[in-house]
């Protein structure tokens, strides 16, 4: 579900270098469709110097720098509204799924067990509706919740502990989570309660993108 800069703005991202894959919750709601999602989020196992990235993108031509520092570029684009468009590299995630292409686009995006892995992990560091939002879209997509952290364990490591995740899962009280929809908040303290053993998921690749 794209918003109508971000629709405008769609038709250019060709120009993003190939090893850029689109992630966050744009990504989640072009298959899912269930929410707005306003900015862009590119991942690459690539390093880059932003300024040099900036200057290589045509559709950043005119867009406002937000942040720029070693291997993370931020800037606002206005397309008959503002879109925000992140670019973050140097990473060392790699992936558990195969990477799909945007319909009529060469932009890679990432697979939903990804994306699954990534909130499962995000949940830990931020207390946001929208996070718990896509985590419930993603789960009833039919990703089961042990899945999703076996994902974020192979992507993660050790660093990452799914317990504290299943615990954020029933817990909104803290940032703007209070505002979920009930139905929401009783289905992810469900999923969780549920969950017994955490499978092993193999990463397909060390890269992040092709």
């Amino acid at each position: 579900m794209l918003p109508p800069a971000q629709r405008r703005l769609w038709t250019e991202l060709e120009t993003v270098p190939p090893h850029f894959v689109l992630y966050g919750g744009t990504a989640i709601a072009l298959r899912l469709g269930h929410r707005q999602s306003i900015d862009l989020d590119f991942f690459s196992t690539e390093p880059f110097d932003p300024a040099q990235l900036f200057q290589n993108i045509a559709l950043l031509r005119g867009a406002r720098r937000l942040q720029s520092r070693l291997n993370t570029l931020t800037v606002e684009i206005d397309r008959g509204g503002l879109v925000e468009v992140s670019f973050f590299g140097g990473l060392s995630l790699g992936r558990v799924g195969d990477l799909e292409m945007a319909e009529g686009h060469t932009v890679p995006i990432a697979s939903l067990l990804d994306l699954a892995g990534l909130k499962a992990a995000v949940v830990l560091e931020r207390a946001m509706s929208k996070d718990y939002l896509d985590m419930a879209a993603l789960l009833k997509s039919g990703i089961s919740l042990p899945r999703a952290l076996g994902a974020a364990r192979a992507l993660y490591g050790e660093q990452f502990n799914p317990m504290i995740t299943l615990k954020a899962l029933s817990y909104f009280a803290d940032g703007d989570l209070p505002k979920l929809p009930d139905d929401v908040k009783g289905f992810l303290s469900e999923q969780a309660s549920q969950v017994r053993a955490i499978p092993a998921v193999p990463r397909l690749s060390d890269r992040i993108g092709p």
